[in-house]
């Protein structure tokens, strides 16, 4: 058993999973080291997708109609599972990927589908914002096909209703709020606080047996 959950941050391009990922691997760092602190140390890991397959050059084509790299799924999820020990490991890796679905199951505890439900929002932010999740502040400039299935996705909730098909058990999947610049430093404690409570749980189960 794992000693602390893994977790998927996950949602349409444009929601801000790399700025939420980053600012909770920054808070779990504060905790940990403040000497106020009586919680466990929990180590927490950020893992970018993107990064990843853009750096290993894990493609296996480019859709000249959507403007994008199609991502050769078999070869990232081996260089991924070598990462995180297909999760039996430690655990506490905090993976942010637009697609959670293609990951098994068995390696996540949590799925975080941040939402921008504010059309207008996220429409500027694919058009012209600057990015939270390419890691480098430079603006998407979406259009055509590209900029229609994104948005068409976040209307309808296509990646929230994909996380729990694939993570059907109760409470596996939660969807948060992600309009408001404000809002991420919110989520970030409440994904937070759900860690917490998840080492304690676990840590009961394991001093009373269960595996």
């Amino acid at each position: 058993m794992r000693k602390f959950p893994n977790i998927i941050i996950t949602g349409t391009p444009g929601v801000g999973k790399t700025t939420t990922a980053t600012q909770l691997i920054e808070l779990a760092n504060t905790e940990n080291t403040s000497s106020s602190s009586l919680h466990t140390h929990i180590p927490l890991k950020h893992i970018s997708i993107n990064k990843i397959a853009k750096e290993n050059k894990f493609y296996e084509s480019y859709d000249t109609e959507l403007q994008t790299n199609v991502v050769d799924e078999e070869r990232l999820l081996d260089h991924i599972e070598t990462l995180i020990d297909d999760g039996a490991g430690e655990g506490g890796w905090v993976l942010d990927w637009h697609v959670c679905d293609i990951f098994p199951e068995r390696w996540v505890d949590l799925v975080v589908v941040l939402r921008c439900e504010d059309t207008r929002v996220f429409y500027e932010r694919l058009t012209e914002g600057k990015s939270a999740d390419d890691g480098q502040g430079g603006s998407r400039g979406y259009e055509g096909k590209k900029l229609e299935e994104n948005v068409d996705a976040e209307i309808f909730g296509t990646v929230a209703e994909e996380a729990r098909e694939a993570w059907p058990e109760e409470g596996q999947v939660v969807e948060l709020r992600s309009v408001e610049v404000e809002e991420v430093e919110g989520n970030c404690e409440r994904i937070w606080g759900w860690v917490k409570q998840w080492v304690e749980d676990n840590a009961g189960r394991q001093e009373d047996g269960v595996d």
